[in-house]
């Protein structure tokens, strides 16, 4: 039986497939754009993160100072707001760079948490770690508290009125570390809308550079 290629009448030359003609420049530019938009379109979206990121830290007001307002209750926004823009009518431009900016955060700690509830327990452990790592990084210069006897008894964080730190084993007074705020420049503005008794404390100089003790020492002058 003669073969199917005979059976058709096929020439041996019909088998040779014709060599497609070369690709115009723009049907190479197509043809590139068909199998390579999507990493294109991922490489434009990763640089416009990037760029965003580096605008976003090169146009950022630094603060010149960090405020931690550490209380028994969840601290109110309106309370942190208005703390915040009297500081920076105290305050001066430390960082050099034509603004004063004073950034204010607020930590709910109950000091006597562990005789509480297993989940407000974890909620206070949150914000105890929270502290602890503003203690370690020297975050906040100056605090405003409402416990200032717990919050020395437990942790050993503040200087004396005097500017220095305490010795070990010294036991210490309020009197001797902290201020009513009603006693300083805030008592009007923030002290007289507020129930809470506030009372204002810089932390140890322990750990800050000469730099950030100057700075917080010419901000607590301008409290006291």
């Amino acid at each position: 039986m003669a073969s199917y290629r005979y059976e058709r009448d096929i020439k041996p030359e019909d088998l040779i497939q014709e060599t497609p003609p070369p690709l115009t420049p723009a049907q190479q530019r197509a043809n590139w754009w068909h199998y390579h938009w999507y990493y294109v379109v991922l490489i434009a979206a990763a640089l416009l993160a990037v760029g965003y990121f580096v605008w976003n830290r090169v146009t950022e007001v630094q603060p010149d100072y960090t405020v931690a307002v550490v209380s028994r209750t969840d601290p109110d926004t309106a309370f942190l707001s208005q703390l915040e823009t009297q500081l920076e009518a105290l305050a001066g431009d430390v960082n050099g760079d034509g603004k004063v900016k004073v950034t204010v955060k607020g930590i709910w700690l109950a000091l006597d948490f562990e005789t509480q509830d297993a989940a407000l327990q974890r909620l206070m452990q949150s914000s105890e770690d929270k502290l602890n790592s503003d203690f370690y990084l020297c975050e906040s210069a100056l605090f405003i508290v409402d416990d200032p006897t717990t919050m020395e008894q437990r942790y050993g964080c503040f200087q004396t009125l005097d500017g220095t730190d305490p010795e070990e084993g010294d036991v210490l007074s309020v009197a001797d570390f902290a201020l009513p705020l009603q006693d300083t420049a805030l008592a009007n503005d923030v002290q007289s809308e507020s129930s809470t008794l506030w009372y204002a404390a810089r932390r140890l100089n322990e750990g800050m550079n000469a730099d950030a003790a100057a700075a917080l020492n010419a901000l607590w002058e301008k409290l006291v």
